[in-house]
């Protein structure tokens, strides 16, 4: 049996997304309800703008559903996205050719597209923080990690052995 060195479990936390969004159903919601009030307002705009709450209500649940999980043991790292969509992903620590820790600026963790590489495949709920790997068979793969502190702590042990790439 595997010892677990690393487990982590999050869910989407970016509030200010949760709240712009929110922000723009009740502007639509508005500007559906303006049809009563306003002769100049027509049907179809009333329709269109509800039907346009309505989508941006399901994205806030799609987005608040989302879950992760990061389990590293000594045999193998293991991550699973849980939501309207699943994904679980197993590396074994045999197919790893490479192995780095990324920790991104508060600001700078949603800039992926200056930081990733093309055929990389990016599971993150906490933007470009976590272990970004290359695996023998020359696949990239970046899994998500909110506490980067206990990911390193746990994956060094007594030595520091993992190279940390902070952007700034």
């Amino acid at each position: 049996m595997a010892n677990t060195n690393h487990q982590e479990k999050e869910r989407f936390h970016d509030s200010l997304i949760i709240v712009l969004l929110s922000f723009s159903i009740i502007s639509l919601l508005y500007g559906s309800a303006s049809y009563f009030w306003h002769p100049q307002g027509t049907f179809v705009y009333s329709i269109f703008s509800l039907l346009l709450a309505i989508g941006l209500g399901y994205a806030i649940y799609w987005l608040t559903s989302l879950r992760s999980k990061l389990t590293i043991t000594n045999e193998k790292i293991k991550f699973r996205i849980k939501g309207p969509i699943e994904k679980t992903k197993k590396i074994a620590w045999e197919d790893i050719e490479s192995c780095t820790i990324v920790k991104s600026s508060v600001f700078g963790k949603w800039d992926r597209a200056k930081v990733t590489l093309v055929d990389e495949k990016f599971y993150s709920l906490s933007g470009r923080n976590g272990l970004m790997i290359e695996t023998k068979s020359g696949n990239h793969y970046f899994l998500g990690c909110k506490n980067i502190g206990e990911l390193q702590t746990a994956l060094n042990g007594q030595e520091e052995i993992w190279e940390v790439v902070a952007s700034k």
